[in-house]
């Protein structure tokens, strides 16, 4: 809990707030935030809690029923004052009482504002502090998965803020196990997330083909390739690599399925990513590989393993004798995260013998 509390002003009506959550994207960030909507709702169950978003993010929340209203906003809105002035009028037409920035962007900082209601969010360096009226720090034990929400959330309502978490409906579960059963698919598959956003919180290419083997001779497959459309060749080239049996669906599922997906999964192993948070607040076994970020070490409420080599270049500031090999994530090696694997899974140590490791 936050070593502090924020009483917000009083409701129109009373112990029934209109709040408005502004985080606009990533993916997991957005994955993380939904830590807040436990304590909000615990605290306030009658409130009318609405998202505000950007399209291309926003169904991963779509299957909530803690949030009332999902409003979409597209990111081209910022280069139309017209656009921004009619938003204005609408938002405040929905009478919030009070708006969480949880962000810190000038930009979201102005959505904010144009929503009205009494402001606040993230403290930070970007311009536009005027347009709160609270700024908190992104508090909390760091090493927490989604630390600084949690913290933000604890402070406004005094309630204790979990993990994240994003529920599965059960017809969003049937519709998945449907092209799950179309595909072959056998329950508890595992599902890999090899792609992210920067190069340095990527994993070496070449280890996940080798990872697929590993876990195909543990019993632990088949293996299924999660990703966007600009994951396709990356994909392809990772597929091609192994002879194991693997699914690959990098850019064939949409954003808001991804949850029903990996609710179904019996481990997920992932980077640094949107997919590998979402994998635990779907409450799924998950192995994840930090290299040059911050990990987060504890705090989910289902089994996890966070495996990094802290080097004294992290976080990564291209250190001269890396020379781009990032070797942070080259000594998490495809042994080592399939032996983690299996002792997440409380299952018992191969008696294989290990394949040697790539140079």
């Amino acid at each position: 809990m936050s070593d502090f509390l924020i009483a917000p002003p009083a409701p129109a009506t009373a112990d029934a707030p209109r709040i408005l959550i502004v985080r606009l994207s990533a993916l997991g960030d957005i994955v993380f935030a939904s830590s807040m909507l436990d304590a909000l709702r615990h605290r306030w169950p009658r409130a009318h809690i609405a998202w505000l978003a950007q399209p291309g993010f926003a169904a991963i929340l779509g299957d909530d029923p803690r949030i009332d209203e999902l409003i979409r906003v597209p990111a081209e809105i910022f280069k139309s004052p017209a656009a921004l002035w009619r938003l204005r009028r609408e938002l405040r037409a929905r009478r919030y009482d009070w708006v969480f920035e949880v962000q810190g962007l000038a930009k979201s900082r102005l959505l904010a504002w144009l929503a009205g209601g009494w402001r606040a969010g993230f403290a930070s360096k970007e311009p536009g502090a005027f347009l709160m009226q609270r700024l908190l720090p992104k508090g909390g034990d760091i090493a927490d998965i989604a630390s600084e929400y949690r913290y933000f959330a604890a402070a406004l309502s005094g309630e204790r803020a979990g993990p994240p978490r994003l529920p599965v409906s059960d017809p969003a579960r049937a519709a998945i196990d449907a092209q799950r059963t179309a595909l072959g698919l056998p329950a508890g598959f595992v599902a890999l997330c090899p792609f992210t956003t920067r190069p340095q919180k990527h994993w070496i290419e070449s280890y996940w083909p080798q990872l697929a083997q590993r876990l195909h001779e543990a019993g632990l497959g088949p293996c299924v390739l999660f990703g966007g459309p600009g994951d396709v060749e990356a994909a392809a080239r990772i597929a091609a690599a192994t002879t194991a049996p693997l699914v690959n669906l990098v850019g064939k599922t949409r954003l808001g399925e991804l949850p029903a997906w990996l609710a179904q999964a019996r481990l997920v192993v992932g980077v640094d990513t949107g997919l590998t948070h979402t994998g635990i607040a779907v409450r799924t076994p998950t192995v994840a590989l930090f290299g040059s970020t911050c990990p987060y070490r504890q705090g989910a409420e289902s089994p996890l393993a966070v495996l990094y080599d802290a080097l004294p270049c992290a976080p990564c500031r291209r250190h001269p004798s890396c020379d781009g090999r990032y070797d942070c994530m080259r000594g998490l090696t495809p042994a080592r995260v399939a032996a983690t694997a299996r002792q997440l899974l409380n299952l018992p140590p191969s008696n294989q013998a290990a394949a040697p490791e790539p140079a």
